[in-house]
């Protein structure tokens, strides 16, 4: 039996909240209605919703402040932010705490519905994404992201010897090197057929990460009821990763150490120690030294964390690889069956670039190429000037609206495709209605 997706309406305006209640049950969502933040906090406890619609003015307090209380009972729950005064800030402020979209009073219905169907859509999509990226052939996809460069041969060797034994490995470096693939890539030269588990210890709210790691015992605390198996248990003998180890909150280094040193856990609310058998590998982009220096990270966790450590090299430390990394972006992980070429001013360009980002930066930008070339098989350097310009005149000011951000985003996508409205709805994913629908908003004049 397959179960309709449910949608929370926060909102104290009675006509639109009924309003939006009618619309969205008509179109096949079960709906539920609160008035305030007090009672959205009791609805969403009882009977979590897959998606929030919450205005950002209530009676007893602030919609971020309800949302902050959501994210705490349920790290994948989505929102859309209802507000009359829109800015940049209020934007970045709520995506920080997992809100999908915003939306601006006044509104159609219409709008909204194409709100609300986006947010499922992007996030049936990440999914399926997300799985078919994860079933690549782990020895191959890390094989191909560090290439056997001369800068990272002996990361290989380091990586190699992890593998061999049960050893506590610490990987360290920045965001996007690739440290979640290397800890899968040691699970499996070591034990491809025992459970990989990874946690994001900077994505779970603090009260949630001791029961996410060590599980709880039926009627622990209100709303377990049920007993829940943790991380720790659930590798078995397997691999446990923990991600981002340098945002754990001293309490849950205490609770972290304990468990390294005794090889045991206890679930909240349980009595009895559960033996632990997984290799720990942890991973951070911080400096734990220095978190150790200025007294925010436990100097005892450190040294049990830094048994075997491994750093990443950012890629602009290793800009030979980049021209094979675009391919094998382009041929695993974006589009397999089409074969693309860059000129040889186009990479000169882009080996030149820092890439703050690192690997995930340069796989955003393939994709991005992708959607610039169109149909050609070849791509250029003002294609690559292109993509400098757009991602310098898309980034907003803060002191914008949100409306005229959206508006600098909308005409610099036609600018940029000479008026090709499906390359433009490609690019900004979104579907050629809703860019016509905001092109009128906007009073953008299109070319005929």
């Amino acid at each position: 039996m397959m179960h309709r997706k449910k949608i929370l309406i926060v909102e104290d305006d009675k006509a639109i909240s009924e309003l939006m209640d009618l619309t969205l049950s008509d179109e096949g969502y079960e709906t539920e209605r609160a008035f305030n933040g007090s009672d959205a906090i009791s609805a969403f406890k009882k009977t979590p919703a897959q998606l929030v619609v919450l205005d950002i003015n209530l009676p007893d307090c602030s919609g971020l402040d309800v949302l902050r209380t959501f994210r705490k009972a349920s790290v994948d729950v989505k929102a859309i932010i209802v507000t009359a005064h829109a800015t940049v800030k209020l934007a970045v402020d709520s995506m920080k705490l997992g809100a999908y979209d915003f939306i601006e009073k006044p509104f159609t219905m219409e709008d909204f519905s194409a709100k609300v169907k986006g947010v499922f859509v992007q996030a049936d999509s990440a999914s399926i994404r997300d799985a078919d990226r994860a079933a690549l052939p782990i020895d191959k996809k890390f094989a191909s992201l560090l290439r056997n460069s001369r800068k990272t041969e002996s990361l290989i060797q380091k990586i190699q010897v992890a593998s061999k034994g049960a050893v506590t490995v610490l990987l360290t470096g920045e965001s996007g090197t690739g440290k979640e693939i290397a800890a899968r890539y040691i699970h499996f030269r070591r034990q491809r057929e025992k459970p990989f588990v990874a946690v994001n210890c900077g994505a779970i709210p603090e009260n949630l990460l001791e029961t996410e790691l060590f599980g709880h015992e039926k009627g622990a605390f209100t709303g377990a009821v049920v007993r829940k198996i943790g991380k720790f248990e659930l590798a078995g003998d397997g691999t446990i990763f923990l991600d981002e180890i340098g945002d754990l909150s001293p309490l849950m280094q205490v609770k972290l150490l304990r468990a390294l040193q005794e090889h045991e856990v206890e679930r909240v609310g349980g009595g009895m120690p559960i033996r632990i058998y997984a290799k720990f590998i942890s991973a951070t982009n911080r400096d734990l030294k220095q978190l150790v220096k200025e007294g925010r990270f436990r100097e005892d966790l450190f040294y049990r964390l830094n048994v075997f450590p491994i750093e990443l090299p950012p890629l602009r430390k290793r800009r030979e690889d980049v021209p094979n990394l675009l391919n094998y972006f382009i041929e695993t992980r974006i589009e397999p069956s089409r074969h693309v070429e860059f000129t040889k001013r186009a990479l000169e360009k882009l080996i030149q670039w820092d890439w703050p980002g690192n690997l995930r930066e340069l796989e955003n930008l393939a994709e991005r190429a992708l959607l610039f070339a169109g149909e050609r098989d070849l791509i250029k350097e003002d294609d690559i000037d292109a993509l400098q310009n757009f991602a310098s005149t898309t980034s907003p000011d803060s002191a914008q609206s949100l409306g005229d951000a959206e508006k600098q985003v909308l005409e610099s996508a036609i600018q940029r495709f000479k008026g090709n409205v499906s390359e433009a709805c490609r690019f900004l994913k979104i579907s050629r209605d809703t860019f016509y629908r905001k092109a009128k908003k906007h009073t953008i004049r299109l070319p005929r």
